[in-house]
């Protein structure tokens, strides 16, 4: 179980249906680790006046009261969620982006709507808005990406994706309090790729698949095992496979209710490919967790020649 906090969930409201219903899912999260719920909207307007406008209006100002009326309608909406005074609503200048990635740093989790205002109510699917992926990349804190998903069909499971570096660690005991708490089986999955075979020809080198199949199954079976040993109470199942981790992980999370992957920190304010892909095309909701960032001359055994775990 998440253990209780005094640092608020974070959600990142912009008036759309999509992140209302983030909202809602933020709640839950606050619910569930016992922590306040903090809404956040921002509100940006332009340097200069937009044409069109009668003489004399101040629409910056009424533009502001219309945003703030309705964060108050939205908090009041998610008063029989949590108690009223573990939820907090603020409206604050400046771009989605900026105020979020500010808010972070005192957070436990931040919560945002794949899409908002651009795609709308009617985006389901693997749509991913701009501002969702900034908070994704920029984020001191885990951030939940919220995301509808059709055909009316249930989601069951946790997927966790892992590459063995030291942030394992953290996605495991993320995703394991989370199937945990959701009374979900947790599937580990780890994906390995080779060099190819022109990439090492000149050396004269022979790969062995199995060999590297054992090697690194080796790795995710022993933190599965500490997984099930620390959780009695847990489902768990450790799937290995060649391929791009990316690609894999998208396969493994079709019916899934979440997938939990690490963003390795500090970064440049991009994503790798393997989160990148994840976040842009897994038809779920993904959880991502900062995890220390490896310098490649330190890796684990595990990582190490012969293979790339981005894609």
């Amino acid at each position: 179980m998440h253990p209780q906090s005094t640092a608020p969930v974070v959600a990142g409201v912009d008036g759309s249906v999509p992140a209302a219903e983030a909202a809602r899912a933020a709640a839950a999260e606050a619910g569930r680790r016992g922590a306040p719920l903090h809404l956040v909207r921002a509100f940006s307007w332009p340097a200069t006046q937009p044409a069109g406008l009668p003489a004399g209006v101040d629409a910056r100002a009424a533009a502001r009261r219309s945003a703030a009326a309705d964060l108050e309608r939205l908090r009041a909406s998610l008063g029989g969620r949590l108690p009223g005074d573990q939820v907090r609503a603020e409206l604050v200048d400046g771009t989605a982006a900026d105020v979020l990635r500010a808010a972070s740093a005192s957070a436990s989790l931040v919560v945002v709507g794949a899409v908002g205002l651009t795609w709308g109510a009617t985006s389901l699917g693997t749509s991913l808005g701009t501002v969702a992926e900034e908070v994704v990349a920029t984020s001191a804190a885990p951030v939940l990406v919220h995301r509808r998903t059709g055909g009316g069909l249930p989601c069951h499971g946790v997927v966790a994706g892992v590459d063995g570096e030291p942030g394992t660690v953290d996605v495991l005991a993320a995703a394991a309090r989370e199937a945990i708490d959701r009374g979900e089986p947790l599937e580990v999955v780890h994906a390995w790729r080779q060099l190819t075979d022109d990439a090492v020809r000149s050396l004269r080198w022979r790969l062995d698949p199995d060999a590297t199949d054992r090697s690194e199954r080796a790795g995710v079976e022993a933190a599965v095992a500490e997984l099930r040993t620390a959780h009695p109470e847990l489902e768990v199942e450790a799937v290995v496979v060649p391929g791009r981790a990316g690609q894999v992980l998208v396969g493994r999370s079709q019916g899934a209710s979440l997938v939990v992957i690490g963003r390795p920190t500090p970064v440049p304010d991009t994503l790798n490919a393997t989160v990148h892909s994840v976040v842009h095309r897994a038809p779920t909701a993904v959880l991502v967790v900062p995890v220390p960032a490896v310098p490649r001359e330190a890796r684990s055994p595990l990582t190490a020649a012969g293979r790339s775990r981005q894609g």
